[in-house]
């Protein structure tokens, strides 16, 4: 209480800013990269303060992170982004368990396996990044999709339905996909 601000740790000012954040009881808390620069132990008791306050206070965050793993131990629904466009939205264990969209595949493709003994195929994704300010037409991840045909190069894929509760934009149908090593590039 008595610090200044230049004298806090990392975790400290983290925690502040969570203080501030629910000092009004608010219903919901957008969280952006709120763990990205702390090390290893403080990131831990940063997220523990955040679940143990989600918990008691009932809160609901918009938790924005790159870190899946985090995002999925904190988070009952997931939605991927990329490039600014959601491509994927579903309940936490239906995302991980089946994934839609190619980008979302990727994703959790990089996730380092814990176990240094297993090995799997990595998916390298080719190709650029499209400019998020201005955007081509067609699906923003067209580029550096295999699977990308004409007319995801011509149009925005819609977000729909594809099972309850799981939402997908992209124009390929990967239904019944369970290996998608078979897709591997």
């Amino acid at each position: 209480m008595k610090a200044y601000p230049h004298t806090l740790s990392g975790g400290q000012k983290q925690s502040v800013g969570i203080a501030r954040s629910i000092a009004l009881n608010p219903k919901l808390v957008v969280a952006d990269e709120p763990i990205s620069a702390l090390d290893a132990s403080v990131r831990a008791s940063v997220l523990n303060l955040l679940k143990d306050l989600q918990e008691e206070k009932n809160l609901t965050y918009l938790f924005i992170s790159h870190d899946i793993r985090v995002v999925k131990w904190l988070s009952s629904h997931i939605a991927v982004m990329y490039v600014g466009k959601l491509v994927e939205y579903a309940e936490t264990e239906e995302l991980f368990q089946h994934r839609y969209h190619p980008y979302t595949e990727a994703l959790l493709n990089a996730v380092p396996i814990e176990d240094p003994t297993e090995r799997r195929k990595r998916k390298i994704l080719l190709g650029e990044v499209p400019s998020p300010v201005d955007p081509k037409p067609g699906c923003r991840f067209a580029p550096r999709c295999e699977f990308a045909t004409d007319r995801c190069r011509q149009e925005d894929p819609p977000l729909t339905e594809r099972k309850p509760g799981h939402f997908v934009a992209c124009f390929a149908d990967f239904e019944g996909v369970t290996e998608w090593d078979a897709y591997t590039v």
